[in-house]
């Protein structure tokens, strides 16, 4: 389950998409985004997670060994809070472009790192709030910007509301206080 607005968020970076896109969400959890994307008049939607937590039709498939599609099947892949649960992020990148057509969409999701309160948790205690083992022991490789292969260009990026930790006050849209980075990238041409 992704924190909230996050989903939002990634949806709004569909903008320019057609509708007769093949899109895939991978890491479906339970369905949110397949369910947005058939409401906003998508109908070529593939969707895929480690279970099948949604509608009994989940393509079930492991990330960390590869993605079983062939290559240059969608138009556009989605995947919101999987990066993070990944023992090898760069295989899942490089799988990603693999399943895109050229000048394909990906558009993820991640902890935002960059958040003040993630800095300053950093600095005092030498590790990321959404990298706690007691808390999230399923979150085990953090993300960066900088980590990006180089076959993907950043388009834009976006930020859902952060909260205050412990105390839950909401905060601004940013990335100075946003809990999770939205990104959009397009496939580099040959």
């Amino acid at each position: 389950m992704a924190y909230p607005g996050t989903y939002e968020a990634a949806l709004s970076l569909l903008e320019g998409i057609g509708k007769g896109a093949k899109i895939v969400d991978l890491g479906c959890g339970r369905g949110f985004i397949v369910e947005e994307l058939r409401k906003r008049g998508f109908r070529n939607i593939a969707y895929c997670d480690l279970v099948d937590n949604f509608d009994g039709k989940v393509v079930l498939m492991d990330f960390n060994r590869g993605l079983d599609f062939p290559d240059g099947s969608f138009d556009v892949a989605i995947s919101t809070e999987v990066v993070e649960h990944l023992e090898n992020k760069y295989q899942f990148f490089r799988e990603v472009k693999r399943i895109l057509k050229k000048d394909g969409i990906f558009i993820f999701s991640s902890p935002n790192l960059n958040n003040i309160f993630n800095r300053t948790v950093f600095l005092f205690k030498k590790r990321f709030i959404e990298f706690n083992a007691k808390e999230q022991p399923h979150h085990v490789n953090p993300f960066f910007l900088w980590q990006l292969p180089g076959f993907f260009s950043i388009e834009k990026t976006a930020f859902n509301r952060g909260f205050i930790p412990l105390v839950r006050l909401p905060m601004i849209r940013s990335m100075a206080f946003g809990q999770c980075m939205i990104v959009r990238c397009r496939v580099k041409k040959d």
